[in-house]
């Protein structure tokens, strides 16, 4: 019974070490497994996506390139019809490789869309293209012959690259699948519940 004991409290100081293992602030680049946006997403619904880079630790690869990663929506804000713009945070909250689970807290990615234009005559908001502009937007990837392996635009102030030839953000936000996504971990723990 002793020895059974000793190896429980081995095994749980070598999963500790290797959570451990992977250092805060390390980079995790995710591409998203299906479309999120501001006006359909809804705030605490999980989204997956996979990882784009493996993670090595101590010349140990720790997380290994293709691993599924899930996520939250930490909120989303809707446009209320184009009335205001809409908000999308997002949060990644575990990460599955090598037959192990890692609960993981990384930053907020916190992405707005372009605020709406008013008409200054009237107060109203102006919807001149929004609409067109956020079908078009949401599509990418979804029309075939669409280039999805182009490169990726960083989002001006984030540490957020969107979609794969994506330049553009309307009202709303939207994040069309394989879009991707960088965050930094803050930190790591293995999951108690074996995958």
């Amino acid at each position: 019974m002793r020895i059974l004991s000793s190896l429980i409290f081995v095994s749980l100081l070598a999963s500790v070490a290797l959570a451990s293992a992977i250092p805060k602030n390390t980079k995790l680049e995710v591409r998203l497994n299906e479309m999120l946006s501001s006006d359909q997403s809804q705030t605490g619904q999980r989204f997956t996506a996979t990882l784009t880079r493996g993670v090595s630790a101590g010349g140990a690869v720790v997380l290994e390139k293709g691993s599924i990663v899930e996520g939250v929506v930490k909120r989303a804000e809707p446009t209320y019809d184009y009335q205001q713009a809409g908000e999308l945070d997002l949060e990644l909250v575990s990460v599955t490789s090598g037959g192990k689970k890692y609960l993981l807290q990384t930053n907020r990615v916190v992405l707005m869309g372009r605020p709406v234009r008013r008409d200054p005559r009237t107060g109203r908001p102006m919807d001149r293209g929004s609409r067109v502009g956020d079908v078009i937007h949401g599509t990418l990837g979804g029309i075939g012959g669409t280039d999805t392996s182009g490169p990726s635009t960083t989002i001006p102030g984030t540490d957020v690259s969107v979609g794969a030839g994506s330049g553009s953000q309307g009202t709303q936000v939207i994040l069309p699948m394989k879009s991707k996504l960088t965050f930094n971990l803050t930190s790591a723990s293995m999951s108690a519940s074996p995958e």
